[in-house]
Protein backbone atom coordinates (compact mmCIF):
# COMPACT_ATOMS: atom_id res chain seq x y z
CA UNK A 1 0.00 0.00 0.00
CA UNK A 2 0.81 3.07 -0.72
CA UNK A 3 -0.35 4.98 2.25
CA UNK A 4 -1.26 8.39 1.63
CA UNK A 5 -1.89 11.27 3.93
CA UNK A 6 -4.31 13.27 2.45
CA UNK A 7 -4.66 17.19 4.24
CA UNK A 8 -7.88 18.75 4.19
CA UNK A 9 -9.50 21.91 5.81
CA UNK A 10 -12.96 22.77 5.84
CA UNK A 11 -16.44 22.50 6.73
CA UNK A 12 -16.94 19.05 8.24
CA UNK A 13 -20.22 18.82 6.67
CA UNK A 14 -17.88 19.16 3.25
CA UNK A 15 -15.50 16.86 3.95
CA UNK A 16 -16.22 13.11 2.42
CA UNK A 17 -14.31 10.09 3.98
CA UNK A 18 -14.88 7.97 0.69
CA UNK A 19 -12.38 5.20 0.20
CA UNK A 20 -10.46 6.80 3.72
CA UNK A 21 -9.43 4.12 6.17
CA UNK A 22 -8.47 6.46 8.92
CA UNK A 23 -9.72 9.73 9.07
CA UNK A 24 -8.01 12.16 11.42
CA UNK A 25 -9.78 15.18 12.81
CA UNK A 26 -8.79 18.02 14.92
CA UNK A 27 -11.08 18.30 17.85
CA UNK A 28 -10.50 22.07 18.21
CA UNK A 29 -13.14 24.26 17.88
CA UNK A 30 -15.77 21.30 17.30
CA UNK A 31 -19.28 22.44 18.03
CA UNK A 32 -22.19 20.17 18.35
CA UNK A 33 -23.08 20.64 14.31
CA UNK A 34 -19.52 18.91 13.83
CA UNK A 35 -19.84 15.96 15.88
CA UNK A 36 -23.43 15.39 14.28
CA UNK A 37 -21.74 15.69 11.39
CA UNK A 38 -18.69 12.79 12.50
CA UNK A 39 -21.38 10.84 14.04
CA UNK A 40 -23.41 10.88 10.87
CA UNK A 41 -19.91 10.40 8.79
CA UNK A 42 -19.46 7.50 11.40
CA UNK A 43 -22.80 6.29 10.55
CA UNK A 44 -22.19 5.92 6.67
CA UNK A 45 -18.28 4.58 6.38
CA UNK A 46 -18.40 2.30 9.12
CA UNK A 47 -14.90 0.58 8.13
CA UNK A 48 -13.24 3.97 8.41
CA UNK A 49 -11.63 4.55 11.75
CA UNK A 50 -12.25 7.82 13.08
CA UNK A 51 -9.21 9.43 14.85
CA UNK A 52 -10.01 12.72 16.91
CA UNK A 53 -7.03 14.53 18.03
CA UNK A 54 -7.68 15.83 21.89
CA UNK A 55 -6.60 19.45 23.27
CA UNK A 56 -7.26 17.99 26.85
CA UNK A 57 -9.79 15.35 28.75
CA UNK A 58 -12.43 18.06 28.34
CA UNK A 59 -12.27 17.63 24.66
CA UNK A 60 -12.25 14.13 24.83
CA UNK A 61 -15.38 13.62 26.85
CA UNK A 62 -17.26 16.43 24.25
CA UNK A 63 -16.37 14.05 21.16
CA UNK A 64 -17.63 11.18 22.82
CA UNK A 65 -20.57 10.95 21.31
CA UNK A 66 -18.82 10.87 17.75
CA UNK A 67 -17.20 7.34 19.22
CA UNK A 68 -14.15 7.50 17.87
CA UNK A 69 -11.89 4.54 17.65
CA UNK A 70 -8.75 6.27 18.91
CA UNK A 71 -8.06 9.91 20.63
CA UNK A 72 -4.51 11.31 20.25
CA UNK A 73 -3.98 14.08 23.22
CA UNK A 74 -2.02 16.97 22.23
CA UNK A 75 1.17 17.68 21.70
CA UNK A 76 0.98 15.18 19.50
CA UNK A 77 3.68 12.84 19.43
CA UNK A 78 5.28 9.53 17.91
CA UNK A 79 4.62 7.72 20.52
CA UNK A 80 0.60 8.86 21.19
CA UNK A 81 0.15 8.43 17.21
CA UNK A 82 1.75 4.84 17.31
CA UNK A 83 -0.94 4.24 20.32
CA UNK A 84 -3.77 4.85 17.98
CA UNK A 85 -2.79 3.46 14.98
CA UNK A 86 -2.09 0.05 17.07
CA UNK A 87 -5.86 0.81 18.01
CA UNK A 88 -6.86 1.41 14.35
CA UNK A 89 -4.54 -1.63 13.06
CA UNK A 90 -7.95 -3.07 11.53
CA UNK A 91 -9.19 -0.34 9.59
CA UNK A 92 -5.65 0.49 8.14
CA UNK A 93 -5.61 -3.05 7.17
CA UNK A 94 -8.69 -2.69 5.24
CA UNK A 95 -7.37 -0.07 3.41
CA UNK A 96 -4.19 -1.83 2.30
CA UNK A 97 -4.42 -3.84 -1.43
CA UNK A 98 -3.94 -7.11 -1.28
CA UNK A 99 -2.32 -10.13 -3.48
CA UNK A 100 -4.95 -12.89 -3.27
CA UNK A 101 -2.65 -16.05 -4.55
CA UNK A 102 -2.70 -19.95 -5.12
CA UNK A 103 0.67 -21.19 -3.07
CA UNK A 104 0.72 -25.43 -2.94
CA UNK A 105 -2.91 -26.42 -1.54
CA UNK A 106 -3.88 -22.98 -0.07
CA UNK A 107 -3.91 -19.45 -0.49
CA UNK A 108 -1.97 -16.71 0.84
CA UNK A 109 -2.51 -13.07 1.05
CA UNK A 110 0.25 -10.43 0.70
CA UNK A 111 -0.25 -6.90 0.99
CA UNK A 112 1.19 -5.22 -1.90
CA UNK A 113 3.49 -3.15 -0.57
CA UNK A 114 5.56 -5.63 0.93
CA UNK A 115 6.60 -6.80 -2.37
CA UNK A 116 9.78 -6.18 -3.47
CA UNK A 117 10.35 -8.34 -6.31
CA UNK A 118 8.88 -10.78 -8.34
CA UNK A 119 10.46 -14.05 -10.32
CA UNK A 120 9.46 -16.43 -12.89
CA UNK A 121 10.39 -19.79 -11.93
CA UNK A 122 8.50 -21.98 -14.89
CA UNK A 123 4.80 -21.69 -14.69
CA UNK A 124 5.10 -20.75 -11.26
CA UNK A 125 6.66 -17.09 -9.49
CA UNK A 126 8.56 -16.65 -6.71
CA UNK A 127 7.70 -13.29 -4.03
CA UNK A 128 10.50 -11.79 -3.03
CA UNK A 129 10.04 -9.38 0.63
CA UNK A 130 11.36 -8.85 3.49
CA UNK A 131 10.97 -12.44 5.60
CA UNK A 132 12.40 -13.96 1.69
CA UNK A 133 10.91 -15.75 -0.81
CA UNK A 134 7.44 -17.73 -1.44
CA UNK A 135 6.63 -19.31 -4.21
CA UNK A 136 3.02 -19.19 -5.55
CA UNK A 137 1.02 -21.30 -8.12
CA UNK A 138 0.89 -18.51 -10.54
CA UNK A 139 2.94 -17.30 -13.74
CA UNK A 140 4.69 -14.21 -13.88
CA UNK A 141 2.55 -12.91 -16.61
CA UNK A 142 -0.78 -13.62 -14.57
CA UNK A 143 0.84 -12.32 -11.67
CA UNK A 144 1.80 -8.91 -13.62
CA UNK A 145 -1.55 -8.54 -14.73
CA UNK A 146 -2.93 -8.22 -11.13
CA UNK A 147 0.13 -5.29 -10.12
CA UNK A 148 -0.32 -1.81 -10.22
CA UNK A 149 2.00 0.01 -13.33
CA UNK A 150 3.70 1.95 -11.14
CA UNK A 151 4.79 0.94 -8.80
CA UNK A 152 5.46 -2.17 -10.71
CA UNK A 153 7.62 -3.03 -13.64
CA UNK A 154 8.42 -5.79 -16.06
CA UNK A 155 12.46 -5.00 -16.48
CA UNK A 156 13.07 -8.55 -18.32
CA UNK A 157 11.61 -11.50 -19.33
CA UNK A 158 11.97 -12.93 -15.69
CA UNK A 159 11.10 -10.06 -13.11
CA UNK A 160 8.68 -7.63 -11.90
CA UNK A 161 10.22 -5.19 -9.97
CA UNK A 162 8.55 -2.16 -7.16
CA UNK A 163 10.07 0.41 -8.24
CA UNK A 164 10.54 2.14 -4.77
CA UNK A 165 12.55 -1.46 -4.05
CA UNK A 166 15.00 0.05 -6.17
CA UNK A 167 18.02 1.69 -4.31
CA UNK A 168 20.50 2.36 -7.10
CA UNK A 169 21.03 1.16 -11.00
CA UNK A 170 24.15 0.04 -12.05
CA UNK A 171 25.03 0.10 -15.76
CA UNK A 172 22.67 -2.15 -16.95
CA UNK A 173 21.54 -4.06 -13.20
CA UNK A 174 19.30 -2.83 -10.16
CA UNK A 175 20.52 -2.72 -6.77
CA UNK A 176 17.76 -3.93 -4.82
CA UNK A 177 16.77 -3.27 -1.42
CA UNK A 178 17.73 -6.80 -0.03
CA UNK A 179 21.29 -6.57 -2.01
CA UNK A 180 20.06 -8.46 -4.67
CA UNK A 181 21.37 -7.68 -8.16
CA UNK A 182 18.32 -8.00 -11.16
CA UNK A 183 19.61 -7.26 -14.82
CA UNK A 184 17.69 -4.96 -16.85
CA UNK A 185 16.26 -5.93 -20.92
CA UNK A 186 18.75 -3.30 -22.74
CA UNK A 187 15.46 -2.34 -24.48
CA UNK A 188 13.96 -1.34 -21.06
CA UNK A 189 16.63 -0.13 -19.58
CA UNK A 190 15.80 3.75 -20.25
CA UNK A 191 12.15 2.95 -19.75
CA UNK A 192 13.20 1.67 -15.71
CA UNK A 193 15.34 4.92 -15.33
CA UNK A 194 12.55 7.05 -16.49
CA UNK A 195 9.84 5.61 -14.26
CA UNK A 196 12.05 5.33 -11.22
CA UNK A 197 13.36 8.96 -11.73
CA UNK A 198 9.17 9.82 -12.25
CA UNK A 199 8.44 7.61 -8.77
CA UNK A 200 11.10 9.22 -7.29
CA UNK A 201 10.01 12.92 -7.89
CA UNK A 202 6.34 11.54 -6.75
CA UNK A 203 7.25 10.02 -3.61
CA UNK A 204 9.56 13.42 -3.14
CA UNK A 205 6.56 15.75 -3.50
CA UNK A 206 4.06 13.84 -1.55
CA UNK A 207 6.52 13.94 1.40
CA UNK A 208 7.15 17.27 1.30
Amino acid sequence: MDLQLVLEKGVLSALNAEGCALFLVDSAGLDRKDIRCLQMMHAKHPDCGLVLLADDDRTAIDVYPCHPNALVPKPVTYGGLDAAMERCFGYWQKGLRWLDLPAQHRRVRIPLYQLYYAEAAGRSSILYRAGGGLQVNCSLSVLEAQLPQPPFLRVQKSFVVHLGAIRRISGGELIMCNDRVISVARSKLRQVQEALASYRRARSTEEG
